[in-house]
């Protein structure tokens, strides 16, 4: 391991946790169907499936057909739910990964039908209802006429109806209740099916949204959707992100660090430069805001991040030296505090850190 490079700590024990949290909410009968699209959050997806499959997860959700296929190298591809929608063209490749598919239109549950008989094999689908998200899903006026048409196809077996919940972390907004209204009202004629709806913040927040199954993204990697729900879990978070100093130096007053000199020196100042930048995922609305922990202490990002370094003003950390190893983000300062800094979501955070990041798995 380079002590030159920046590194992300992932903790799999945190996440072993939080899956147990998510346990403990939703009691032994609702599955869970582990949400690890975009490499589980930043967090390696390999290594998260392999963690929660040795706690008996049920199902694995991702994003698109590539994920899945990497994931099948560790799971059995029938664990594997695609929620990103997929068009036509990638029907045959969506059987033959065999992999669950969400679907929400006649074309798609077609060509899925056709590329299954010549294969000589079955698709596992869920419908998706769009309940407000407006994003993916059916009309909920047509839900009823689009299951019978998905049970008509004799190489389709529809498996579950679903949906995605818009507002749930806000526990005072009437939308979700609205939402799930919508969603019996458009499921009546599929009672035997079963049902998903619930991410992470609705799993924390609203036990009717559970269901037959629910999806936790976000709270398993130890986050929580949003201050409110916090304290309704103990999430332990699971990734620290941390990167080497790489020079210090004494730099008088008056003087301008960084591109665009957007900070400048009242007083002579020891300023840290680490080897991070936005292309690892550290953001640059960061710059001038963001704090890291040297050595223990709290210290300020002064001048703008760049694409591969950021500076710190040390002069409050005597002994700080070249190799000294900076905390980005981890138990302090935590993701969601850095997020709102940034004026982003702890999801963007850590998702985004990049391919440079040594990731250790413990």
């Amino acid at each position: 391991m380079s002590s030159g490079r920046p590194l992300a700590q992932i903790d799999l024990g945190a996440i072993a946790h939080n899956y147990g949290e998510v346990r403990k909410l939703v009691g032994p009968w609702v599955d869970i169907i582990a949400m690890v699209k975009a490499d589980a959050y930043g967090h390696g997806a390999r290594e998260v499936v392999r963690t929660l499959d040795a706690l008996d997860c049920a199902r694995f959700g991702v994003a698109s057909l590539d994920e899945a296929s990497d994931l099948s190298q560790v799971v059995d591809a029938n664990r594997l739910i695609v929620f990103g929608g997929l068009p036509p063209s990638e029907a045959e490749s969506a059987v033959s990964i065999g992999a669950e598919i969400v679907a929400f239109d006649r074309e798609l549950l077609s060509a899925l039908d056709s590329a299954a008989e010549q294969q000589g094999t079955t698709v596992r689908v869920h419908l998706h209802i769009d309940t407000g998200m407006h994003r993916l899903g059916a009309d909920p006026a047509d839900a009823a006429d689009l299951l019978r048409f998905a049970r008509a196809l004799d190489h389709i077996e529809t498996v579950a109806v679903c949906t995605h919940l818009a507002m749930a972390e806000d526990v005072d907004d009437e939308t979700t209740t609205r939402q799930l209204e919508i969603f019996e009202a458009a499921g009546k004629s599929a009672h035997e099916l079963a049902r998903h709806a619930a991410n992470s913040a609705a799993i924390l927040s609203r036990p009717q949204t559970h269901m037959s199954a629910v999806r936790p993204g976000l709270m398993l990697y130890g986050l929580a959707p949003s201050a409110a729900l916090g304290a309704k879990a103990d999430l332990r978070p699971a990734m620290s992100l941390e990167a080497p100093v790489i020079r210090v130096a004494e730099v008088g007053p008056g003087e301008g660090i960084g591109y665009g000199h957007t900070y400048r020196t009242v007083a002579p100042t020891k300023v840290a430069t680490v080897r991070i930048g936005y292309a690892d995922g550290y953001p640059r609305s960061l710059s001038n805001k963001g704090r890291v922990l040297l050595r223990g202490s709290s210290v300020p990002v002064i001048g703008r991040v760049c694409m591969d370094h950021i500076m710190v003003d040390a002069t409050n950390v005597p002994d700080a030296r070249v190799g000294d190893r900076v905390v980005l983000w981890g138990a302090e300062p935590g993701a969601v505090e850095i997020a709102e800094l940034a004026g982003t979501i702890g999801y963007e955070l850590v998702s985004r850190v990049g391919p440079r990041v040594l990731r250790v798995h413990t």
